[in-house]
């Protein structure tokens, strides 16, 4: 039986509350957000997540496939099994000739996609956490997200990004519209509130709050 139970979120807080009765407490995962940054936008938009229902990059690619000169880069894998074989093949389909999708990519690679990205797209449903919309905001990004789920608790809407209601493939590319009109003025309008909100969630903040319930745990 554990002595104590830490959530990656308030969201997992949560149903860790409903489903197992028990209180926990949130420690973010961590981001070496060192390892990223910003250089200037090479024009395309980025989304990076695996090929499965949940993560609803069919959205991604309805709203894309209305804005055909706006350009959506997918990093997405998938396992080998026929159920993620089958979704992973549906986007394909449905994909149009403005949407690239890069699948097992290096690191390297795609920090520099991060980097040079004009902002980033997640669509995931009741996320859990979104390590990814934090790494995106480390390379001074902003992120289109839904309002649901661990998104909530690391994008500031309007400041590092939009977070979008009942989120359909209209409304994302109403957000992309806005962040673009804001882009138009001043390429650097999220940056610094991007990189700023990032540096919240760092490995050495994870590692400090850790090392302290380790030690609480020892002490009992």
């Amino acid at each position: 039986y554990p002595q104590k139970i830490i959530s990656i979120s308030e969201t997992v807080k949560k149903r860790v509350k409903k489903f197992l009765n028990r209180d926990s407490l949130v420690i973010f995962p961590p981001t070496e957000t060192s390892k990223y940054y910003y250089k200037p936008s090479k024009g395309y938009w980025l989304s990076v997540n695996r090929l499965v229902s949940h993560k609803r990059v069919d959205l991604q690619i309805k709203a894309f496939s209305l804005i055909p000169n706006e350009k959506l880069i997918i990093v997405g894998s998938y396992e080998k099994s026929n159920h993620f074989q089958l979704y992973a093949k549906e986007i394909l389909r449905l994909k149009t000739s403005n949407i690239e999708i890069k699948s097992w990519i290096s690191n390297k690679e795609l920090i520099k996609l991060y980097a040079e990205c004009k902002g980033f797209i997640a669509t995931s449903l009741e996320e859990d956490y979104g390590m990814n919309v934090v790494e995106a905001m480390a390379s001074g990004k902003p992120v289109i997200a839904p309002n649901e789920g661990g998104y909530k608790e690391t994008i500031k809407n309007k400041r590092t990004g939009i977070l979008i209601d009942n989120i359909n493939e209209y409304k994302i590319v109403d957000a992309i519209n806005e962040i673009n009109n804001k882009l138009s003025i001043d390429n650097n309008h999220y940056k610094n509130n991007c990189i700023n909100q990032a540096k919240k969630f760092d490995i050495k903040i994870f590692i400090k709050k850790i090392k302290i319930e380790i030690q609480k745990c020892l002490q009992q």
